[in-house]
C-alpha cells in the first residue's frame, strides 16, 4: 500500500516539474533554436547607464560588428565566439531598471516580415531598492528562415 502512494506522489510529482519546466521555458517557433546570456551592464558603453524603462534592442548579424561594438567582457566572449553568424544572429535586448531584477526571454513569433519578441523581467523576493542599472540579455537566434528585417521588443513586468 505504501509503495503505491509513493508511486504516485513520486509521478506527480515528476509531472508537476516537467510543467513548471514547460511553463518556464521561452516559446519559440519550430525550425528556431534559442540561447541567451544575462549580463548585468551595458555591453555596448560602460558609461551609459539607461533611464528607468528606457529600452533598446540591437540586432547583430555578423561577427565583425559583433567584434566591433561589444566591449570586450569574458562573459561575452564565449558567447560570441560560439555564434556561428552563417546560421544564426544575436539580438541584444537592453533596459534601465533596478538591479535585482533580470530579463527572460518569455516568447518570440514570427509575423510578416520580422520577429515579435516578448521578455520578462523576473523578481526575485528583496525588497525594493532605487539602485539603477542597465541590464542585457543576448538571444542567439538559429533560424532556418532569413534574418528578420523587423524585430518588435516588448518588455513586460515593471
Amino acid at each position: 500500500m505504501k509503495r503505491r502512494k509513493f508511486l504516485a506522489v513520486g509521478g506527480l510529482a515528476l509531472g508537476v516539474g516537467y510543467a513548471w519546466n514547460r511553463f518556464r521555458s521561452p516559446s519559440i517557433p519550430s525550425g528556431m533554436t534559442v540561447d541567451t546570456r544575462y549580463y548585468d551592464g551595458n555591453i555596448f558603453d560602460a558609461r551609459d547607464v539607461f533611464g528607468p524603462r528606457e529600452e533598446s534592442h540591437t540586432l547583430i548579424t555578423d561577427e565583425e560588428t559583433a567584434a566591433a561594438e561589444f566591449r570586450d567582457l569574458e562573459q561575452l566572449s564565449d558567447f560570441t565566439k560560439e555564434t556561428s553568424f552563417d546560421e544564426s544572429y544575436i539580438l541584444v535586448v537592453q533596459n534601465g531598471m533596478r538591479s535585482e531584477d533580470d530579463l527572460e526571454l518569455r516568447s518570440i513569433d514570427r509575423v510578416e516580415g520580422g520577429l515579435q519578441v516578448a521578455i520578462s523581467i523576473d523578481k526575485p523576493l528583496i525588497p525594493d531598492h532605487d539602485d539603477l542599472i542597465t541590464h542585457t540579455l543576448l538571444i542567439r537566434i538559429t533560424d532556418k528562415k532569413t534574418v528578420p528585417t523587423s524585430v518588435d521588443v516588448s518588455i513586460d513586468g515593471y
